[in-house]
C-alpha cells in the first residue's frame, strides 16, 4: 500500500512538472530586423552627451574613458535584450580597442578596407584613421549610405553622441569619406533565422498629391511676403565663419598639467559654434571649454571644430609628472604606451563568470532552458524528500 502511494505521489510530481519539460521556442529575429534594430538603438541616443572620458556606456561596461567602442557594445547589446539575440560576444567582441576590433574581424575574414568594393550596410561596423597613420583612432556604426555619402550613428563626437555623414568633397579629414578607414560586417546569419536582401537605408516621405502642393505653395508665398516686410523693416546678417586657426600647434604636458587651447576665427565678427575632440582616448581628457588635461604618456591630437564644418588640430605629447617613481620598461616605448591606451577597455563582469567557468552569455540568452534545468532540479530533490518521509513514517 505504502509502495502505492509513493509511485502515486512521484507520478504526481512529474505531471505538474510536464509544463516545464516541453520546449519553449522562440521565432528568431532574421538579418534584416537586426540591422534595422541596431541603427534605431543607436539612432535613438543621439543627442546624449557626456564628457571625452565619461558616459553612460561605460557605467555598463565598467570602464570609464574614451567610449566610442563601448557606446558600439552596448548598442550590441541592447539589441540582444530587444530581440533575443545573442550578438554580444558572439559577431561582434566583448571588448577592446578599434584595432584590435579591426584584428578580430580580419581574423573571420569579416573586415573590408574602404575601396575594395564592399558597399556597407545598416549595422556595419565603420572604423576611422583621422590622422593618416594606418591605425583607427576612433568607430561608429553604420546608418546607411545614399550614392557615395555614408551616414553614421557615432559615440564620443566631443562628448557627444552624433549623427554624421561623410562625402567626398566634406571637409578633411574629418567629414571626408577619405576619413573612413574600413568595414566590419558581423555574421549576423549565426544568430538569426535568416536574411534577406531587402535592406532598411533611409526613410522615405509619400509624394505629396495636387492639393498639398498648392497648398503648399500658397503657404510658401505668404511667409515669403511676411518675410519680405520683416527684413525691410530690420535686416540681420549672419556672418559665416571661414576660418579656425589655433595659437599653438603643438604642446608638450606631463602627466596632470592642464592647459586651455586658444584659437581664432576669421571674420573676427562671425558666428561661431566650437567643438574639441580627440583621436587618441586614455592621453588626454578635452573639456567643453578648450580645457586639455593630460591623464597618461604618449601622443595624442587634439581637434577643434567650428559650425562641425571647418578644423584645425593641434598636437599634444604627454610625459610622466617630474619626480614619479615608476617608469616604462624598456621594451615599452611612449608609443607603445599610448597605442595600449588608446581605446582601452577592461575586464567587466563576463570576466569574472568566465573564469568561474560560467558562460553568462549562454545564460542570459537561453532563459527558458535554464528554467527547465532548475525545475528538474528542484523536483528530483522533492521527489527524494517525500521519499524518505514515507519510509521513515512506514517503519513507524
Amino acid at each position: 500500500m505504502v509502495k502505492f502511494k509513493t509511485l502515486s505521489i512521484i507520478m504526481a510530481v512529474i505531471v505538474l512538472m510536464t509544463p516545464l519539460f516541453s520546449p519553449v521556442t522562440a521565432e528568431a529575429a532574421n538579418e534584416v530586423e537586426i540591422r534595422n534594430k541596431i541603427v534605431s538603438i543607436a539612432s535613438a541616443e543621439v543627442g546624449y552627451t557626456g564628457t571625452s572620458t565619461y558616459s553612460k556606456y561605460g557605467e555598463w561596461y565598467g570602464y570609464q574613458g574614451g567610449w566610442c567602442t563601448t557606446f558600439v557594445l552596448w548598442c550590441y547589446s541592447r539589441t540582444d535584450q530587444s530581440l533575443g539575440t545573442s550578438l554580444y560576444g558572439t559577431v561582434i567582441p566583448s571588448g577592446g580597442n578599434c584595432n584590435s576590433m579591426i584584428s578580430w574581424y580580419e581574423n573571420k575574414g569579416r573586415y573590408h578596407k574602404r575601396g575594395d568594393g564592399y558597399t556597407p550596410k545598416a549595422g556595419d561596423l565603420v572604423f576611422f584613421d583621422w590622422s593618416g597613420n594606418g591605425s583607427s583612432q576612433h568607430v561608429g556604426i553604420v546608418d546607411y549610405i545614399s550614392g557615395s555619402t555614408v551616414y553614421t550613428v557615432e559615440g564620443n563626437c566631443s562628448g557627444q553622441v552624433k549623427a554624421r555623414e561623410y562625402t567626398a568633397s566634406g571637409s578633411k579629414p574629418y567629414n571626408n569619406i577619405s576619413a573612413i578607414m574600413g568595414y566590419a560586417s558581423p555574421e549576423f546569419s549565426r544568430v538569426s533565422n535568416g536574411s534577406s536582401n531587402k535592406i532598411t537605408v533611409k526613410k522615405t516621405t509619400a509624394p505629396k498629391t495636387t492639393s498639398e502642393k498648392a497648398e503648399t505653395k500658397k503657404q510658401t508665398t505668404t511667409a515669403t511676403k511676411k518675410t519680405t516686410v520683416t527684413t525691410t523693416k530690420k535686416t540681420t546678417e549672419i556672418i559665416k565663419a571661414e576660418k579656425l586657426s589655433l595659437t599653438n600647434e603643438s604642446y608638450e604636458l606631463k602627466i596632470g598639467d592642464t592647459v586651455q587651447l586658444d584659437y581664432s576665427i576669421e571674420p573676427k565678427n562671425s558666428r561661431a559654434v566650437v567643438e574639441y575632440f580627440c583621436d587618441e582616448e586614455g592621453i588626454i581628457d578635452v573639456k567643453a571649454n578648450g580645457d586639455i588635461t593630460a591623464v597618461g604618456t604618449g601622443n595624442a591630437t587634439v581637434v577643434v571644430c567650428a559650425n562641425n564644418d571647418i578644423y584645425s588640430q593641434c598636437s599634444v605629447t604627454v610625459g610622466n609628472a617630474v619626480g614619479e617613481v615608476t617608469a616604462l620598461s624598456p621594451e615599452t616605448t611612449s608609443d607603445s604606451y599610448s597605442s595600449q591606451e588608446d581605446n582601452s577597455t577592461v575586464p567587466n563582469a563576463e570576466g569574472l563568470f568566465t573564469k568561474a567557468g560560467i558562460n553568462i552569455n549562454f545564460l542570459l540568452n537561453n532563459r527558458p532552458l535554464c528554467i527547465i534545468i532548475i525545475s528538474i532540479i528542484i523536483a528530483v530533490f522533492a521527489t527524494v524528500l517525500i521519499i524518505k518521509i514515507l519510509r521513515k513514517a512506514r517503519k513507524k
